[in-house]
């Protein structure tokens, strides 16, 4: 719809539409956009939610969906472990995983036909598992491993939900209308909470993104274990 729209008014600096009963400015000048992104952007730092505010626990951890001084601190947060030595390290896990499915398809003694969208999202859940919650999953194996499962579940949202949160916000926080299922926030704060328990019990350090958060979050409380805290380790990772 937006590229739709952009070839119809890609001509214009800026044109405006609405989503549900509010209206919305869409820019395309690259001028605007570098002033409003970089110039000017501590007068928008904020981005519109796509799910109300109070609605969803884990959404709202979303460094998109926070506002203002949250947003600075998850910003603050994030920042170091983007730096070019963690990078290699993480580049480094991501190899492992590409090896692994490389490894499979030679093992083949034929030419074989495969799915290429399936094959690249089963890559792409075994990297966000081994890299950003420190769990190794073979999904080309293993077809239906709970990670994976649960990985799916994020990926597919509910459109009535989404024109729900657009057009009805406050009905949809009185019908406190999650944008995943609750098995979804189990798994991951279960996962998140094991994870991080088990490494501080037995000292285990493995270079991914659970621990350079947990060196981020060295000088705070080491007995904050609270839901929050496991959200908004699951969304950061």
């Amino acid at each position: 719809m937006m590229i739709r729209l952009y070839n119809i008014f890609q001509n214009e600096r800026y044109f405006g539409i609405y989503q549900g009963s509010i209206p919305i400015l869409t820019i395309n000048d690259p001028e605007i956009i570098k002033q409003v992104m970089v110039k000017d952007f501590d007068h928008f730092l904020n981005h519109k939610s796509v799910v109300p505010d109070g609605i969803d626990p884990l959404w709202s951890k979303n460094l998109f969906a926070l506002k203002d001084r949250d947003w600075r601190e998850m910003r603050s947060t994030l920042s170091p472990s983007f730096t070019s030595s963690k990078m290699k390290i993480i580049f480094s896990l991501m190899t492992e995983c590409a090896d692994n499915y490389v490894n499979y398809f030679l093992k083949e003694k034929k030419p074989i036909d495969i799915e290429l969208k399936d094959i690249t999202t089963r890559y792409t859940n075994d990297v966000i598992a081994t890299v950003a919650f420190g769990v190794k999953c073979d999904s080309i194996k293993e077809k239906t491993n709970e990670f994976y499962l649960m990985g799916k579940k994020t990926t597919t949202f509910s459109i009535p939900k989404l024109l729900m949160y657009s057009m009805a916000p406050e009905f949809s926080k009185f019908l406190k209308l999650q944008l995943f299922p609750s098995e979804v926030y189990h798994f991951f704060r279960k996962l998140i909470k094991d994870t991080i328990q088990t490494r501080e019990t037995h000292g285990i350090v493995r270079p991914d993104m659970i621990h350079l958060l947990l060196e981020a979050r060295k000088g705070k409380k080491s007995d904050d274990y609270s839901s929050s805290r496991y959200d908004t380790f699951a969304i950061r990772s």
